[in-house]
């Protein structure tokens, strides 16, 4: 994080939007505690979408506190998702306020198959583009998601805990996402 004068950025604005298209945080402080801070885009991509799934996660707890107030987080994690598929299941067009629309019961189907055959079950997060994520974080600190379709291929993103980035499309079957995630937590 870099703290840099109004003044100096309104001089060499080239310079800050640089630093923070290149990863840097670049903070500005002003009066009465009003500060502004410059991100790169990617950057606010990636925290806009940790607020989204966080929405969606927060969403779908309470739907199944409501409907089956007997479930705690997981014990029997493969339950707790198919439960969570469930309820994903039951969304109605625009779930999420945005005009995201309902997700198909072939889609859901499709999903808690692949979830039933899983070796390591994921944390599962429903998108705006239809989509249903996996999330897998493993003891290295790297976090890994798989972005299910209709298509027949998934993609796999991963963000390795030195920042490295890796985008890979797969198919969306078990046996190649068990071999993958085996991979990712070996």
């Amino acid at each position: 994080m870099l703290i840099a004068k109004q003044m100096d950025v309104r001089s060499n604005i080239k310079k800050y939007f640089d630093l923070a298209y290149e990863g840097e945080t670049v903070v500005i402080p002003r009066k009465e505690s009003r500060n502004v801070v410059i991100i790169s885009e990617d950057e606010y991509n990636r925290l806009r979408q940790a607020e989204r799934i966080k929405a969606y996660g927060e969403l779908i707890k309470k739907t199944l506190t409501k409907t089956s107030p007997t479930i705690s987080i997981p014990g029997n994690v493969k339950k707790y998702n198919m439960e969570k598929l469930e309820v994903i299941r039951s969304l109605k067009d625009d779930w999420n306020g945005n005009g995201a629309e309902a997700f198909s019961s072939a889609f859901v189907d499709k999903v808690q198959n692949l979830i039933s055959e899983l070796i390591i079950q994921p944390e599962v997060f429903p998108t705006a583009l239809g989509t249903i994520q996996l999330e897998f974080d493993n003891s290295r600190r790297d976090h890994m998601e798989i972005e299910i379709g209709e298509s027949v291929d998934a993609e796999v993103f991963i963000v390795m805990f030195n920042g490295e980035e890796h985008i890979e499309n797969i198919p969306a079957d078990a046996e190649s996402i068990n071999t993958y995630v085996s991979q990712f937590y070996a």
